[in-house]
Order: C-alpha cells, then structure tokens, then sequence
C-alpha cells in the first residue's frame, strides 16, 4: 500500500506541530523550510488539516499554525482514511469501457479490505507520539 504526495505532507506537517513546543505557532513558510516541501503544497495541506480539525490558524502579523487538542490526539489511520479521495484502487475499466472479467472478479473487494486492514493497523499509530528526531527529506523535487 502506498500513501499519495499530499497526504505524505499533511502527515510531515501535523508531525511537525506535534514535536513543537506546546502552543507554538509556525509559519506556513517555516514548515515548507522544515520539511523540505514546497510551500504552496504545505499551505495546501495546512487548509486540509484545519478543516480536518487537526491544526488552528492565528492570522495576522505574529500568527501561524499550532496543532491543536484533536491533532495530538489523531491516529494516523484515522488522518489517510480522510485523505483517500480513492473510490477504488482498481479502475476496473478499458478504453471500450467496464472490464470484461468484472461480473466474476473479486479483486476489487480484496483490494477495499486490504487497504482497510492498513488503515486499520494505523489506526493505533497516534501521530503525536512518533518520534521526531530525523530531518525530513524532500517530497517534492
């Protein structure tokens, strides 16, 4: 199973605000410099997150972002679930249409629990208690 770019900076920015002193507030620039990601795409992923509840912004000329109470306590599994606009991870289609062998495949189903059952196992992973000891290498190149 693999994670996409976006929900790999999303994952790279809460772990960042969690290692953060309690109440500290970063610049979207500060974490693009952090973890070695373009701006644009943690501002983007800094909206997501907001909305996801896991992070607050303070506007203004000494604001930022802080993780907030339910971002310290988010599972991982929980966070990828959210960002997996997938509806499945088989197209389960040619370029004449639906695939042939569809009526009769269980691959499909196979493929929705195995990406369930590696949420699942994420799901007692809580992201504020990782280690942050490592620089972050870059996404994005």
């Amino acid at each position: 199973m693999r994670i996409n770019a976006f929900s790999d900076v999303c994952l790279r920015v809460v772990m960042l605000l969690a290692a953060s002193p309690e109440g500290a507030l970063m610049t979207s620039r500060a974490i693009s410099e952090a973890i070695a990601t373009p701006y644009n795409h943690v501002s983007k992923a800094v909206l997501r997150l907001r909305e996801l509840g896991l992070v607050e912004v303070a506007r203004g000329r000494a604001g930022g972002v802080r993780i907030s109470a339910e971002g310290r306590l988010a599972s991982i599994g929980w966070l990828l679930r959210r960002l997996d606009t997938r509806l499945d991870l088989a197209a389960c289609e040619t370029p004449d249409g639906p695939c042939p062998l569809l009526d009769g495949c269980g691959v499909r189903g196979a493929l929705r629990r195995a990406r369930e059952a590696f949420y699942s196992e994420l799901d007692g992973v809580v992201i504020a208690a990782q280690p942050h000891s490592q620089p972050a290498t870059r996404v994005f190149y």
